[in-house]
């Protein structure tokens, strides 16, 4: 993922990660498969860029959010796992305020990545509330609890 990381950053692509990956770089021991994106729903060009960066992994582009919700998620195997888009978060303002908020974390080996704020990550998590989500929301209140949410 870090080559897929770097060629994001060398590229402007916009997203923000989320999820199980964005909780474990935000200090949750936590094992996820796979990589989910909050992405802009109707940036053409950042589709345009994330689409040439996998193009040799897609089996069918990446699309902007449809006039009903269309394409809201999208989902693909790749040579790094699944990777999954969504172009729109239950709980999380618009792509453009979640990213205005972004942190910065480091993968293992130091590469950079843009994460969704732990604020964020708790509404959304929040407002999910899945069975596999409650784990994720008592860590990210503890670390509220102590005031290193970000």
């Amino acid at each position: 993922m870090n080559e897929l990381f770097s060629e994001f950053s060398a590229k402007n692509v916009r997203y923000l990660l989320i999820g199980g990956q964005a909780m474990r770089l935000a200090g949750m021991p936590r094992f996820s498969m796979d990589w989910d994106f909050f992405i802009p729903p109707r940036d053409e060009s950042n589709l345009a860029r994330l689409n040439e960066i996998l193009e040799a992994e897609l089996d069918m582009p990446l699309l902007a959010l449809g006039p009903v919700g269309e394409n809201f998620i999208q989902t693909y195997q790749t040579r790094w796992g699944v990777l999954q888009f969504h172009l729109g978060l239950p709980g999380v303002p618009r792509f453009e305020e979640a990213e205005a908020a972004a942190v910065i974390c480091h993968t293992e080996t130091g590469t950079a990545v843009k994460c969704m704020c732990g604020r964020h990550l708790l509404a959304a998590k929040r407002a999910a509330n899945r069975p596999q989500d409650q784990a994720d929301i008592e860590f990210l209140l503890e670390l509220q609890r102590l005031g290193k949410l970000t």
